[in-house]
């Protein structure tokens, strides 16, 4: 998955084990898994550019430094009941609780970042959903949560 100039670690994720998709215009990219992974297996190392802004597929390292993963991880999709866990100091994702071949890792993006390039209205429906994603260090945004309260035509759940 990843491009060679990455180099060649054999715990890279493989496009025969996962893929990358398109879902729809709200969801957007995600990553589904072919295989099955048990809690506390590793799933992937992972590889990109270290890169000092935020972007809408990056992930935050430390403070001022994130890293954008275009063939991977920068696809996770969010829940509030993630099935994985990131360590960007090592560079590894590990699963948290089983996965089924079929299953999209999710993570949750409060995890990773301190601010989010946008905040958005969650949709992962788990028992303990938040509701709305931000960031650990960021108050929801009131305009934003007006705006989609109009887009949506119905009150969101704050």
């Amino acid at each position: 998955m990843y491009p060679e100039s990455y180099g060649h670690n054999p715990h890279f994720p493989k496009a025969s084990d996962f893929r990358v998709i398109k879902n729809d215009a709200t969801l957007g990219f995600g990553v589904i898994t072919y295989r099955a992974f048990k809690p506390g297996e590793l799933i992937a190392a992972l590889a990109g550019e270290v890169i000092t802004q935020v972007t809408q597929h990056s992930l935050q390292i430390e403070t001022g430094l994130h890293l954008l993963d275009l063939y991977f991880c920068g696809y996770f999709l969010h829940s509030c009941d993630p099935n994985v866990h990131l360590d960007l100091n090592n560079r590894t994702v590990h699963a948290i609780r089983c996965i089924r071949p079929g299953d999209y890792l999710l993570m949750d993006y409060a995890q990773t970042e301190e601010v989010l390039f946008k905040q958005f209205r969650c949709q992962c429906d788990s028992s303990n959903c938040r509701g709305w994603i931000t960031g650990y260090k960021e108050r929801p945004d009131e305009q934003s949560i007006d705006y989609q309260k109009y887009l949506m035509g119905c009150d969101i759940v704050e």
